[in-house]
């Protein structure tokens, strides 16, 4: 019997067709509405829903080994063999004199979206390194709350400063790439997996809405707004937005749909792959002109899902290039 949560797919699902929406508008976030606002939300209810999803309770009576080693075929491997073939794509096309130490940076850094692999593993261990001391989630969500709070700080005021102490290297790999900033996301998802407020959804609804439009509108009224009141506007919209959303998904209460609940179970490797199609439009048209160049990505991106789609029904060896469901 099949006991997933079909929410829990249409949701992820959904977000990973916002992904390929953010990532194929161009410009800057703050040049790009719809991109602004895309960037608003889908992220951090990704984490969320990775938390949700973690055996929090059930983690810590793994070794470290045991731990890791649950996610070598379904995650690491397909992530390795994507930033090879970015390294390779990016090596070979990026670049007007391509070399082989242009190629192997790319193998060191994460490329663009790439990150995300690395990151989730950041947040799992230290999820597991609490459920081995067998904090409760409340305990867990206070800890992630302290890690992450002074990271926003970092990230919106201090950057310069942090590269400055730890070099360059350090910080790029601590902030772009674990991200621990995003920490609080995950431990959230972790603690609304049995959350009991007795406070209605409605309010966190109307919180979450109401400063999601704030957000918004710093878009267009952004003058003596700095990044950190931006931040705290965001993280506590988000947040609001999160408990009132996963109180649906709890009890399947969500809209179903089959498309976006197929495209959840293959979110990863949509995710790992869905800018290589992006990619080559940009390298073969290029962007001057973009109702063109939204043209051919549209199909572009369409023809790779149904690729993906002949690959997960008739070929068994998905799980190498795309991980598991």
């Amino acid at each position: 019997m099949d006991n997933r949560n079909r929410n829990i797919d249409g949701l992820k699902g959904l977000l990973v067709l916002l992904v390929l929406v953010g990532h194929g508008l161009q410009g800057r976030l703050d040049q790009h509405i719809l991109r602004y606002m895309i960037y608003g939300f889908h992220m951090p209810f990704f984490i969320a829903i990775a938390g949700y999803l973690f055996p929090f309770s059930r983690a810590g009576v793994d070794s470290f080994r045991e731990f890791l080693g649950r996610y070598g075929k379904r995650l690491l491997l397909p992530w390795a063999l994507a930033m090879v073939v970015y390294a390779v794509y990016l090596g070979a096309f990026g670049a007007k004199s391509p070399t082989w130490k242009g190629w192997l940076s790319y193998l060191s850094v994460p490329f663009y979206h790439l990150w995300f692999v690395p990151a989730y593993l950041f947040w799992s261990t230290m999820a597991w390194w609490m459920s081995v001391r067998q904090f409760s989630r409340l305990q867990a969500l206070l800890l992630g709350i302290l890690v992450s709070l002074p990271f926003f700080y970092v990230k919106s005021v201090w950057m310069s400063e942090l590269t400055g102490l730890v070099g360059s290297n350090v910080a790029g790999l601590l902030i772009h790439t674990l991200r621990p900033h995003y920490f609080l996301f995950f431990v959230l998802g972790m603690s609304l997996r049995d959350e009991r407020i007795k406070t209605g959804s409605w309010l966190f609804w109307l919180s979450g809405t109401v400063l999601m439009g704030i957000y918004g509108g710093l878009f267009y009224f952004y003058q003596g707004v700095t990044d950190g009141m931006r931040a705290g506007v965001w993280i506590f919209a988000n947040v609001f937005l999160l408990v009132g959303l996963m109180r649906l998904v709890r009890v399947d209460a969500l809209p179903k749909s089959k498309v976006f609940e197929w495209m959840g179970q293959q979110s990863l490797g949509v995710y790992l792959w869905h800018v290589l199609p992006l990619l080559w439009v940009r390298d073969w048209l290029g962007t001057k002109d973009l109702v063109k160049f939204y043209g051919w990505l549209g199909l572009v991106e369409l023809g790779f899902l149904c690729g993906l789609f002949l690959l997960w029904r008739y070929w068994r060896g998905l799980r190498f290039l795309m991980g598991s469901p």
